[in-house]
């Protein structure tokens, strides 16, 4: 490849610890010595030496800090502390510098969730981003060299990519179906249709139209249930000069400014989702994904000595069409690589650090954008022409186009006639017109702050902190009807899952008592607890209507309001969580177990609540609740409670358990089912086999484990057992019958040979035959089922699949070692094998089955709200192992736990007891 071309400019920025991190006494991994290089240390690993990277920057915003009067962070004495001033005069300087000569620029922000991306692009009030600080110094800048002579523009549009669709965060229209379209102009590339460009004329004007798209951004996520930290976000900003020439007419120079907020960069899970027949089918962000293959290709055929025919994906997603220029074309550019300090999140960080060593390989060729006028419009009538003479004709040189060509035709005429008239309509007169459309709109943010300070209002939390506090609903006097709008206009318009069309009223008795009555049915937590009579609100109550509509109040008129640094949305979901039992999770002195599960569920929480109404919205037979499940109902002496879903199709009476990856999986595919419902999609409800809510019923389930204590086999003495079979829920569903009897390599059983002590086994060649007879007692719903374990480091084995609740696996397996290993030994003297035993099920007699059965449910509910105690699932409390068949811990003598231990039965008239065997005097 070519040397011509300039490198993509690459800083990576280290944040401090957050407060999970705190909670989890996390330790710092990174380090950042000199300002360029970047070091990160595997903490399971210890010995082994840090990985390094070299990038442009590297940004140590760690520690080393202090806060002005202001609320500004900025370096403390002898610190290397970058705060956002320092980023901004590395980068977005950069940036202005580029603009001003002509250049299209693009800076993007790549990172996992919480990385602080957002912070490095947006900021907050006190301390603002590299997109206000832009906007802030463009103005600067022009009002510093403005003259008579010299004209300048400047445009702003703003645009969000969620599941491949494009909406327009400042237009005030409702979106289209489907989302904005993604078109291919033949000379400028990829560009959005009909997307809002608004002329702006100070940073004031600009500040508002950004703060417009975040608002717009807030709604949409709440009403449509989306997740937005699975969002792009792209504000662009379009700068132009028009320079007099000195013979006559005017020149343009135009730049194109891209500050691009990319979503979350953290990897879909593969664990748990194996055999998921949905798994290749979802893809949790199609874009991220694509802009991760199109990285790869430019850093291989640009890293590569001669050209090489590598292809770039580009047109492979919406986000890398649009950023076709920025990675390979016509622009400057730069990435800043977010990432965590914190030993719990290195494979994430780890990930992000490769990602920007590849980018930093990639090269642009960026060329100034400048051009007479004159000619410009002289070159867009010509273009105009030739286009109108193509659709009259219907084709080229008498061939015919197809309907979609001559649509094309028609798109790029329309676009070519808006940049003439752009290029012909003084840029006064454009102002002139947006200030018009701005004196009809309501009031802005600094009318809202203003009344803030007077009136009883609520404020929206989001797992995003750029998007909390965006949202606000101020409580007149009298009473304020809380409301989805389809029947009347509430006071409060609240849209989205679970709101009802009227939800709740709001009593505000002359600004000071403010009650708020809920309407039947209707689902509202405060401060955790749900409500069901009129309840006095207090100041900073967190209030949750319906699934996804989480707020602050706020009553200025008393004391004590706090501000969304204080309140925050995990705060929320915290309480949220303690009703449901959460609580009960390390009460006390908390564990690292105890802090990362409660992490776990505050994060899957509210999606199990969403999955379980966006299933009643779509009439999906399905309900979901959360299982805690203990290593000992998965037949482990020890291990991690682990996260599972319960999944009840109530059409077939089938259940299954998704872990929380699967779940996480299938999450993402039902939202973005609900988005096609939303959006009216005729064909939103996809055929059994791609239905994220459908679960086959002769799909594979784990039915139980059953353990058995290998201590005897030590001391070459077999065990026959009953053992139970043992549930998620610790209950008993029936019993294996198994056998392990010492044999010799040829399988043939050896009897009476007992040893004095393991160790004589050392070195000797040894056989184990294991003997799984047949299972009794299983529940009738079950089909067919088999059972898998795996001996030592033996692959994994598995019985025959039989039918029937008393199904007879006759199943035998004999199991060599040549010759035993000390490690052998002790696996015999304190080892457990657990078998799995896994099942399909059968459809309840009188059930239709599949495609049909959802029909015909669906059908039956059309006519018919579910009862509101089905769909609360707020309401109902996480499920842990039952108490009555809970595993009994270990005894005070320290015994193993009774519930592994096997019923021991005699063998040959040989009583068997829980204690070691004694060898057999000889």
């Amino acid at each position: 490849m070519s040397d011509s071309g300039e490198t993509v400019v690459v800083a990576v920025r280290v944040r401090p610890f957050n407060d999970r991190e705190k909670e989890r006494n996390a330790t710092l991994i990174v380090n950042m010595p000199d300002g360029k290089s970047t070091s990160i240390s595997d903490p399971n690993a210890p010995n082994e030496e840090p990985k390094w990277f070299t990038f442009d920057y590297s940004y140590w915003s760690h520690d080393g800090f202090k806060t002005e009067k202001n609320g500004y962070l900025t370096a403390a004495s002898h610190s290397n502390y970058a705060d956002q001033k320092n980023v901004f005069e590395n980068l977005g300087k950069g940036v202005l510098d580029n603009a001003w000569n002509g250049y299209n620029c693009s800076l993007f922000a790549y990172g996992q969730t919480g990385s602080g991306k957002s912070y490095s692009i947006v900021g907050n009030k006190k301390n603002k981003g590299i997109i206000p600080l832009v906007c802030e110094e463009l103005f600067n800048r022009i009002e510093s060299t403005k003259s008579k002579d010299v004209e300048f523009q400047v445009s702003i549009s703003m645009l969000e990519i969620y599941c491949e669709r494009v909406r327009d965060l400042l237009s005030s229209k409702a979106p289209p179906k489907g989302g904005l379209k993604v078109r291919e102009h033949p000379k400028q590339g990829f560009y959005v249709e009909d997307l809002t460009t608004t002329p702006v004329n100070s940073y004031k004007e600009i500040e508002k139209k950004v703060n417009e798209g975040t608002k717009n951004r807030t709604i949409a996520a709440t009403n449509m249930n989306a997740t937005s930290s699975r969002a792009h976000t792209i504000v662009k900003i379009l700068f132009i000069q028009k320079i007099p020439k000195p013979g006559g007419g005017t020149t343009t120079k135009s730049s194109e400014i891209n500050l691009v907020d990319l979503a979350g960069s953290e990897r879909q899970k593969d664990a748990g989702s194996e055999g998921d027949r949905l798994k290749e089918g979802i893809v949790i962000n199609k874009s991220l994904s694509t802009l991760g293959r199109v990285i790869k290709a430019l850093h291989e055929q640009q890293s590569a000595k001669k050209k090489t025919s590598v292809q770039v994906p580009y047109r492979d997603s919406v986000l890398t069409s649009l950023l076709k220029n920025a990675l390979g074309g016509n622009s400057k550019t730069i990435m800043i690589a977010a990432i965590s300090p914190a030993d719990i999140n290195y494979e994430e960080s780890l990930s992000t650090l490769r990602f920007a060593d590849r980018v930093k390989s990639i090269k642009t060729k960026a060329v100034v954008n400048e051009t007479a006028t004159e000619r410009m419009i002289r070159e867009l009538k010509e273009e105009n022409a030739r286009l109108q003479e193509l659709i009259r004709r219907g084709g080229v040189n008498g061939s015919t186009v197809n309907n979609e060509e001559m649509d094309n035709l028609k798109r790029q005429l329309e676009e070519n006639q808006k940049e003439m008239e752009n290029l012909e309509q003084t840029w006064q007169q454009r102002l002139a017109e947006e200030r018009k459309k701005r004196d009809s709109v309501s009031e802005d943010k600094s009318e809202i702050d203003k009344k803030k300070k007077d009136l009883p209002h609520l404020w929206n939390l989001n797992e995003d902190p750029a998007l909390t506090d965006m949202i606000v609903h101020f409580v007149a006097q009298g009473e304020n009807v809380v409301g989805n709008g389809n029947v009347t206009t509430p006071q409060i318009l609240l849209k989205g899952m679970s709101i009802q069309p009227e939800h709740a009223c709001i009593t505000n008795k002359d600004n000071k008592t403010i009650i708020i009555i809920p309407y039947s049915g209707a689902e509202i937590l405060v401060n955790g607890n749900p409500i069901n009579q009129a309840t006095e609100l207090q100041q900073n109550d967190r209030i949750l209507f319906g699934g996804n509509h989480l707020y602050v109040f706020t009553n200025p008129k008393k004391k004590g309001a706090k501000t969304s640094e204080q309140i925050t949305y995990d705060l929320a979901q915290k309480e949220i969580a303690k009703t449901h039992g959460i609580s009960a999770v390390g009460d006390g002195k908390r564990s690292t177990a105890d802090l990362i599960l409660e992490e776990d569920l505050i994060k899957i929480l509210p999606n199990v609540h969403r999955a379980n109404s966006m299933a009643k919205e779509l009439k999906k037979p399905v309900k979901f609740e959360i299982i805690l499940n203990a290593p000992e109902a998965r037949g482990l002496s020890e291990g991690l409670t682990e996260i599972f879903i319960k999944v009840y199709n109530t059409a077939e009476d089938t259940t299954f358990m998704w872990d929380k990856n699967r779940f996480t999986n299938r999450y993402y595919g039902m939202q973005e089912m609900y988005q096609n419902y939303v959006d009216g999609d005729s064909e939103y409800n996809l055929p059994p086999e791609r239905d994220p809510f459908y679960e086959p019923p002769d799909s594979s389930i784990i039915l139980g484990h059953a353990s058995m204590f290998l201590q005897s086999l030590a001391y070459m003495v077999e065990a026959e057992e009953q053992l139970s079979i043992v549930d998620f829920n610790g209950m008993d569903l029936g019993q294996l019958s198994v056998s392990l009897v010492p044999c010799s390599s040829s399988g043939k059983e050896i009897m009476g040979e007992y040893l004095e002590t393991p160790d004589e086994l050392l070195n000797k060649n040894l056989g184990i035959k294991v003997k799984i007879l047949a299972a009794m007692g299983l529940p009738r719903r079950i089909d067919k089922s088999w059972c898998t374990y795996r001996f030592f480091t033996q692959e994994e084995a598995s019985t025959n699949k039989q039918s029937g609740h008393n199904p007879n696996y006759s199943h035998e397996n004999v199991i060599t070692f040549k010759p035993v290993t000390k490690e052998l030994i002790a696996y015999l003297t304190n080892g457990v094998l657990t078998f799995t035993i896994w099942a399909t099920q059968k459809i309840k007699e009188g059930r239709p089955v599949g495609a049909a059965g959802i029909a015909a449910v669906n059908k039956t509910r059309k006519s018919s709200q579910p009862p509101s105690s089905t769909s609360n699932s707020q309401e109902q409390p996480i499920k842990r192992p039952s108490k009555k068949k809970k595993p009994k811990t270990s005894d005070t003598n320290g015994s193993e736990p009774s519930s592994l231990k096997p019923k021991r039965k005699s063998v040959k008239g040989k009583k068997r007891t829980n204690s070691v065997p004694k060898s057999p005097k000889k």
